[in-house]
């Protein structure tokens, strides 16, 4: 019982050095502004609307031993109208893991919530969203690639 008193505290500096030395982590964050184009939807009485706003992009390569993966969040806050003047504002949010750390594309599932001011109906989407990267690793601009049009009030 003494011995194990005695060496607690060196085993468990050993244990905090040895987990801290192999994770490693590179992170960077984008912010830019962006114009989302959503089209004639049955949610929103087939009207297209447009809305503009800023996005946040968190883009994060870890490693652990000899295996990285990066982490990737994105948030856009935005505001605008649809063709018959309704105002709205959306929060959209993704986030994914990918194990492959040299591509220049990841694709992120994204939810997002649409509050209409007024007599505007407010529903909820989700579909997948493309974060593209430069030669440099940073991230250079984002596309909406799928939209599940089913709306849910």
């Amino acid at each position: 019982m003494k011995s194990t008193k005695r060496y607690l505290p060196i085993l468990a500096a050993g244990l905090l050095l040895l987990l801290s030395s192999k994770l490693t982590a590179q992170s960077a964050q984008t912010s830019f502004d962006s114009t989302l184009t959503l089209p004639a939807l049955p949610c929103i009485n087939n009207l297209p609307m447009v809305l503009t706003g800023p996005t946040a992009v968190d883009y994060q390569v870890n490693s652990t031993g000899d295996a990285s993966h990066v982490s990737l969040h994105l948030q856009i806050k935005a505001s605008g109208q649809d063709q018959a003047n309704n105002a709205y504002q959306v929060n959209l949010e993704g986030s994914a893991q990918f194990a492959d750390v040299s591509t220049t594309s990841y694709d992120i599932p994204f939810h997002s919530q649409w509050v209409g001011q007024g007599a505007a109906l407010n529903f909820a989407l989700t579909g997948v969203i493309s974060v593209f990267l430069d030669e440099n690793g940073a991230v250079s601009y984002t596309q909406g690639k799928s939209l599940d049009p089913t709306c849910t009030n």
